[in-house]
């Protein structure tokens, strides 16, 4: 039974009641003006069940996500361990061996971690971009590298193409299959059943790629690779 007292209540100029709950388990209810809290009480004691199975799943995504310590990085999937290392100087030294990341730079500053994981972020898709351009005959416009939380990746209907920075945070089977969303979406800029056999005739495991995008959004830290669902959408 989901206590009223834990839902926060918004009377708005709205027809009907609307629940939410979000990944860090609030529960929001909107409801009509001249709501009653007896009726309050009715449509939440009525969505109690659901408003659980929601607090429940996010709960247990909140348990698969990676957890950082304080002197990791996240890179394509895989935790690195940071090194300051001041001979460095203005360079950052990458290995994949041992899983470290090397810099001059104290790159676990806030500014400086977006600014490198930025650049990274614009090689990476700037080469699948061109790759699967080369493969598949694809044609698009400008590419930016934004600080987008909501949306992985855009297509505008000038086949200019926008990505998230927090790409390069993502396993690489992962980064391909956005990056191939948004080349589609040059040639077929809805989700119909054309769009999605286009995907599909590139990537083929994109269902499993959606299905663990469904848990992970740019705001989010992402979930462990072996943690996927396989979801479809």
């Amino acid at each position: 039974m989901i206590d009223s007292k834990n839902v926060s209540i918004e009377k708005r100029r709205v027809r009907h009641a609307r629940i939410t709950v979000t990944p860090d388990l609030q529960v929001r209810l909107v409801v009509p003006l001249r709501t009653t809290r007896a009726e309050i009480d009715a449509v939440i004691e009525r969505k109690s069940k659901w408003i659980q199975k929601q607090l429940d799943h996010f709960k247990k995504t909140d348990s698969e996500t990676i957890k950082l310590d304080h002197d990791e990085i996240l890179l394509l999937g895989e935790l690195y361990t940071f090194r300051l290392r001041p001979e460095l100087n203005g360079r950052t030294v990458v290995d994949a061996t041992e899983r470290t990341v090397s810099s001059g730079r104290n790159l676990l500053a806030d500014s400086e971690l977006e600014r490198w994981y930025r650049d990274r972020a614009r090689t990476l898709i700037a080469g699948q971009l061109a790759r699967f351009s080369r493969e598949h005959g694809f044609e698009y416009g400008n590419v930016s590298i934004r600080d987008q939380k909501t949306r992985w990746g855009s297509c505008s209907a000038r086949k200019n193409l926008s990505f998230s920075w927090r790409l390069v945070q993502l396993p690489p089977d992962i980064v391909d299959y956005v990056v191939v969303h948004e080349l589609v979406h040059t040639k077929v800029l809805n989700h119909s059943k054309a769009f999605w056999a286009e995907v599909g005739s590139i990537f083929p495991d994109y269902k499993q790629a959606v299905g663990w995008l469904r848990h992970c959004h740019p705001g989010r830290q992402p979930l462990r690779t072996d943690s996927r669902d396989g979801g479809a959408q």
